[in-house]
């Protein structure tokens, strides 16, 4: 495993202890309500991610993307989650950033990014054990550092509830990041297939 060789950017691993520090801070003053850790997996990468959801609805979350030819993404963000529909849809969405370290495979292909977005969670109307989750969070170039110059992370997929705190699902995933003066990396793209479990 590979982390971060080279020449990085002197603020990039200021900005992402910046930010982990802020979330671990947050998770131990605050209490918290939900733990949940998710492993997705294909062929050729995986993603481990931890999320605590606190009692004022922020979620934290950070993980770690590995593809065996591409690099590695580390993130760490938070979202403002809560009831997205009116009436007995089971529909929760957020709103919040991610910070994401870029370390690509090959010269000058390290960066950072702060995306935003948020995601979606939606139970399906008298199938509950079913949900569609998407995800969706975009830098541009002035969000971006380093070498990078854009990234997008998107993830929908479609789960089945085996138990209340375990989900088994199958989805999509696209994560890429432009650099400057070098050839783009796509992290992930395609199927994946992973667990959920919230405790």
């Amino acid at each position: 495993m590979r982390i971060l060789v080279g020449p990085v950017p002197r603020d990039l691993p200021i900005a992402f202890i910046a930010c982990a520090t802020l979330l671990i801070t947050l998770a131990v003053v605050k209490p918290v309500r939900a733990h949940e850790l998710d492993l997705s997996l294909n062929d050729n990468a995986f993603r481990v991610s931890y999320a605590a959801v606190l009692r004022d609805n922020l979620r934290l979350d950070g993980g770690w993307l590995r593809d065996d030819d591409e690099g590695d993404v580390f993130h760490a963000g938070f979202q403002v989650t809560g009831d997205a529909a009116p009436g007995d849809q089971k529909m929760t969405a957020g709103v919040g950033v991610r910070l994401a370290l870029l370390d690509g495979d090959g010269d000058n292909r390290e960066g950072y990014a702060l995306g935003i977005g948020g995601s979606v969670r939606w139970a399906i109307p008298r199938y509950n054990r079913f949900a569609v989750y998407g995800e969706y969070y975009w830098a541009p170039d002035i969000l971006s550092g380093g070498d990078a110059e854009k990234y997008v992370d998107g993830t929908i997929r479609l789960g089945y509830s085996v138990t209340p705190q375990a989900e088994i699902y199958i989805g999509a995933r696209y994560t890429g990041a432009d650099f400057d003066n070098r050839p783009s990396i796509l992290f992930d793209t395609g199927m994946h297939a992973g667990i959920d479990l919230r405790f």
